[in-house]
């Protein structure tokens, strides 16, 4: 079963990155002792960078968005353009060249309402 972690430390986030700052935050996707991807994003609701060994894309996303939002941060973005096909199909939109995503409206469930 694979488990995301998210990690705050400075050091382990460095181990991937060079571009390493105090808001920056990291979701680890480990099986066993195999990592199958990580998504570097920032406090700010920006998903920097994703590394996806193993299909798992979404569920890197979606645990960065929900630490984002245990936290309080209201929407998501990410301005890389290799990522927008993936995120659109998550249901971010695309807002002059930015994927966006309202994070409470991301985690709402799809038949709300519905009785």
């Amino acid at each position: 079963m694979i488990k995301v972690t998210i990690a705050e430390d400075a050091a382990v986030i460095s181990s991937v990155t060079d571009k390493y700052t105090p808001s920056l935050r990291m979701a680890w996707a480990q099986e066993n002792e195999f990592a199958r991807g990580y998504c570097l994003f920032d406090m700010s609701g920006e998903i920097v960078f994703v590394r996806d060994n193993d299909s798992i894309f979404e569920l890197l996303i979606r645990a960065a968005l929900n630490y984002l939002d245990n936290r309080g941060v209201k929407e998501s973005f990410c301005a890389n353009v290799e990522y927008t096909g993936k995120l659109k199909s998550l249901g971010f939109v695309k807002d002059e060249g930015i994927a966006k995503v309202n994070i409470r409206e991301f985690f709402k469930p799809c038949c709300e309402g519905r009785r």
